[in-house]
């Protein structure tokens, strides 16, 4: 039987078992529809595309652990709507934070001076990130980004356990060498 004549039962179960033509139906059968809504919500062709394509490919890493008690089609749309909610929220944050950061320039008086002294820490906290162990700069950087614990942790495929030491151990390196650069300053200014 060709799998365009299954059931989203009998596909689910056959792509729990690993079957790609059971994950190709499914994408066949319901990429147009996921795409439209993402598109109509966004308005940007690009990252509904992206987002489509992320739900997809969460879909068939996690096929095997898959428990789903409504509609296929239902839980297909669930998970482009969560990722569209997190897509604008995390560009709302971007959003609010540029603002924010407008704002300071335009109230500050020696802004030519504090724009500088805010750049080289700048690139001196990104020398410390890059410095970290790959997994914790991972991490690390992906919370900068604005994605959850959650997020982080399916992205990377770990748990949300680890991903919280990854940043703790991140947070950790950079405070020590936060607190090692102050300690340098002020023995200069003594």
């Amino acid at each position: 039987m060709q799998p365009d004549n299954y059931t989203n039962q009998e596909l689910l179960g056959l792509l729990r078992a690993g079957e790609h033509r059971a994950f190709n139906e499914i994408y066949h059968r319901y990429w147009d529809k996921l795409f439209y809504i993402a598109a109509k919500k966004l308005e940007e062709y690009g990252e509904a595309e992206s987002i489509v394509q992320d739900v997809f490919v969460d879909l068939w890493r996690r096929r095997e652990e898959l428990d789903i008690y409504e509609t296929l089609e239902g839980y297909l749309v669930v998970a482009v709507k969560y990722r569209i909610i997190n897509y604008l929220a995390r560009q709302d944050r971007i959003r609010t934070y540029e603002q924010y950061l407008i704002s300071q320039l335009n109230t500050t008086h020696s802004g030519t001076e504090e724009w500088i002294s805010f750049e080289e820490l700048r690139r001196w906290l990104m020398k410390m990130v890059s410095g970290l162990p790959e997994k914790c700069r991972m991490a690390y950087q992906l919370r900068e980004e604005g994605y959850t614990q959650k997020e982080i942790a399916r992205q990377m495929q770990i748990s949300e356990k680890t991903v919280e030491t990854h940043i703790s151990r991140a947070l950790k390196t950079i405070r020590a060498s936060i607190s090692q650069l102050f300690s340098s300053l002020l023995s200069l200014l003594l």
